[in-house]
């Protein structure tokens, strides 16, 4: 695993992780970090477990992983589709405001990645997804002709249950959810003019089979 501390990037082996691991109860991901605000966020939020910050452009975590602390936040430049196999039993996943290959794998057909990730999880992981709606405002290629999802939307609770995630809460967060997530997305709320139109959906992973 490649390890990113700052301007560094560190080599974290099976056994390296394995002895980090060990100190904390879960284990949470957080798929495409882009800055790393959020993982920092939830690592100071939830002492007790590790944190893991993934995202295929390590320039997006050089500031944040900087940082000497907390202890429990360990960020890994990795795309998704190639995740160490030291990523397993995962207990929460977050993919918050996913956009490129990680939303065109989020939307796919058949469910590829979200089955992959599934099979990372224990049984009863919880996941949080938030979809920037703008991406289907005019639709942008990586959703394809997937029709922009709604909190009654039948198909995204068929596709998303199709891979093991049953998704037990879907809405529009109001401005204040939506801040609470620290992503640089929400800087758009206090310099844009324009609405910032999101969907999260929550829910239990229950990996088939």
């Amino acid at each position: 695993m490649r390890r990113v501390k700052g301007k560094q990037v560190l080599e974290l082996g099976p056994e390296g992780f394995s002895a980090v691991r060990a100190g904390y109860g879960q284990l949470i991901l957080d798929i495409g970090t882009g800055d790393g605000k959020h993982a920092l966020a939830v690592a100071r939020d939830r002492p007790d477990a590790l944190v893991v910050g993934l995202d295929a452009a390590k320039d997006n975590l050089r500031k944040v992983s900087a940082r000497s602390e907390p202890g429990n936040l360990v960020f890994l430049w990795c795309p998704v589709e190639q995740l160490p196999a030291e990523l397993a039993g995962i207990d929460e996943l977050h993919v918050l405001m996913p956009w490129g290959s990680l939303l065109r794998g989020l939307l796919g057909e058949p469910p590829q990645l979200l089955a992959d990730l599934a099979a990372r999880c224990r049984t009863g992981a919880r996941f949080l997804v938030t979809l920037n709606l703008h991406a289907w405002r005019p639709p942008v290629p990586e959703v394809g002709a997937a029709p922009e999802p709604r909190p009654d939307s039948v198909a995204l609770r068929e596709h998303y249950a199709a891979a093991g995630w049953v998704i037990e809460r879907a809405w529009y967060p109001d401005t204040a959810e939506l801040a609470a997530l620290s992503t640089s997305w929400t800087r758009r709320l206090n310099s844009s003019r324009d609405e910032l139109a999101v969907l999260a959906v929550a829910g239990e992973i229950r990996p088939p089979g």
